[in-house]
């Protein structure tokens, strides 16, 4: 493996790793098969990593933040909708197909009365309509046209505690479902399923005392599927719903523009022997330094970019964006060649999807840290196996607030001094290099470990911020990584020259060349799944809060 030096630029690969954390993360130096890997040729990846390595050999430092970002660009052909590698002509956007799970095996009950005409004719005397919703559990889709999902002939139980404090568990039949879904407040998906308890009618249920009777009419619970009982030789063809899910993801495309402009008067003059050495080291760069200086900022302004990158305007939206500005050709301004967009950065996704949580200026609540890494975990064990961390990253004086209140979180629920459930100062390295340094917590309850990483980057933005606004300078990130993507639809990069051939030149032996290197890449910040991250933002500096629950032995 060779050590990574100026010319070669790391790549953190999180994805083969166990859990998607860092803390198992493979760290590899960037081979000559990454360049075949990703599947494009001189104006696709490797200019990205070409790119890359010219800044490193001008002395950009490295940053493994910025390596860990580098390792997220995939060509957007082998991840676009459709047989077309690339993406539209015209339109600033791509769509992304992605299939989802859906949870439908859990149900809420939030009323029941009597079915009308109970105990006439072909009813059950028993018989009881209840009214269902979706599940307010985080891990349950919000599915609609709920009464496909109790057909005739099936069963169902329901869950619920009674007047006394008993826990009941109930089995009905299902007679029928009927949509009630409610025009206010708009999107209410419900139904109205109408239920035989499993007593005989009328015999059984008159038998029944008024306890019983209203043991089996519950008015609130949770209702969960059973199979159906239908004999081989009964009439029953009634098909379960068959949910899409695959869905669409949109995102939006930015072309983001370098440039490194030069003549030959400004060369000579660099290197002129009488010119002084006041003005070649203070007044003039040499060019090497220039590129160093103005790669920095490209590569600060490109990740601040995939991070924080907003809407260009409010009309960048699918429904509206050809009334976003216009790109024209130069030499014929009513040609119309595409429109222009910004990328939306991965905190903007995020917080479109209420997966940033402000804290207003409070203490940050490790409570709510806690009930947030379980949702997590949940999430990303869907296609990731068994989630055993979860990673977070924030500024060093965070990072050390959270190991002292652990500290005192440990010895007050135990009752006792002890290391078994952190372990503090762990270092990610790479051929002795400290990439990152973290610490791990355990917390058995939600059967997850917490590491918690800092990074300059967290350290330079808190600096960055005055007093007066100094909480909102305060962020904790808990990114999936491997669920993070930089889509390239194209990067190129151009030299050209003028002067050459103008007619002014035509008589000039030594003209003033002016030399440009154009570059370009047109990229998206992709996010797949909202629910695998979470962001805290604008907390205060102050220790942060814990509950300690401790559970003492009773005799």
């Amino acid at each position: 493996m060779p050590f990574p030096t100026n010319c070669s630029p790391r790549i953190i690969s999180v994805d083969d790793s166990c859990g998607c954390t860092l803390t198992r993360a493979n760290i590899r130096a960037m081979t000559p098969q990454d360049f075949e890997d990703q599947g494009l040729k001189e104006v696709g990846m490797d200019k990205v990593i070409a790119g890359t390595k010219e800044a490193r050999m001008t002395g950009v430092p490295e940053s493994a933040l910025m390596d860990l970002l580098l390792s997220k660009h995939a060509p957007i052909k082998t991840i676009n909708l459709g047989a077309q590698a690339g993406r539209s002509i015209i339109a600033p956007y791509i769509l992304v197909p992605q299939r989802h799970n859906v949870n439908s095996n859990y149900f809420e009950v939030k009323a029941g009365v009597a079915t009308p005409g109970a105990g006439t004719g072909n009813i059950h005397a028993g018989a009881w309509d209840v009214t269902v919703y979706n599940s307010p559990s985080p891990f349950a889709t919000k599915l609609v046209n709920l009464e496909k999902y109790f057909l005739p002939g099936t069963f169902v139980v329901i869950f619920y505690k009674d007047a006394s404090n008993l826990g009941q568990s109930i089995q009905y039949k299902v007679v029928k479902a009927v949509n009630a879904d409610q025009v206010a407040p708009a999107g209410t998906t419900k139904t109205v399923v109408t239920l035989e308890p499993n007593v005989s009618s009328p015999t059984g249920w008159n038998n029944l005392s008024a306890g019983q009777k209203t043991t089996l009419h519950p008015t609130t619970g949770v209702m969960i599927p059973l199979a159906n009982s239908v004999s081989n030789y009964e009439s029953w063809c009634n098909n379960r719903p068959s949910e899409n899910t695959l869905k669409l993801l949109v995102y939006w495309l930015q072309t983001i523009r370098e440039t490194h402009c030069y003549n030959d008067e400004y060369l000579k003059a660099l290197t002129a022997p009488l010119t002084s050495e006041y003005f070649k080291k203070f007044r003039e760069l040499p060019l090497a330094q220039q590129k160093k200086r103005q790669q920095m900022q490209a590569d600060v302004a490109y990740y601040n970019t995939l991070f924080y990158g907003q809407r260009i305007d409010e009309r960048q939206n699918v429904e509206t964006y050809q009334s976003l500005p216009t790109v024209v050709d130069p030499a014929n301004t009513t040609c119309t060649l595409e429109y222009k967009a910004n990328t939306l950065g991965f905190r903007q996704q995020l917080a479109d999807c209420g997966r940033v949580s402000d804290l207003n200026g409070a203490a940050l609540n490790i409570d709510v840290l806690k009930a947030m890494l379980y949702s997590l975990k949940r999430n990303r064990q869907i296609d990731s196996g068994s989630v055993e961390t979860i990673d977070v990253m924030t500024d060093r004086y965070t990072r050390s607030r959270i190991l002292q209140v652990m500290i005192d979180y440990y010895h007050d629920k135990y009752g006792v001094e002890t290391r078994r459930f952190y372990k503090p100062n762990e270092k990610l390295e790479f051929q002795n290099i400290s990439l990152f340094n973290y610490d791990i917590f355990e917390f058995e309850d939600e059967g997850v470990n917490l590491a918690v990483f800092s990074h300059d980057f967290f350290d330079d933005r808190l600096a960055a911020f005055p007093a007066a606004h100094q909480t909102a300078g305060r962020a904790l990130w808990a990114l999936d990584w491997s669920d993070l993507m930089i889509g390239l639809a194209g990067a190129k990069s151009v030299q050209r020259q003028t002067n050459v051939a103008d007619n002014l030149y035509n008589c000039v032996i030594d003209p003033n060349v002016n030399h440009y290197n154009l570059s370009s890449r047109t990229i998206a910040a992709m996010l797949q799944d909202p629910n695998r991250h979470a962001m805290f933002e604008n907390f205060s500096g102050a220790c942060p809060t814990i509950t300690a629950t401790p559970c003492n032995a009773t005799s």
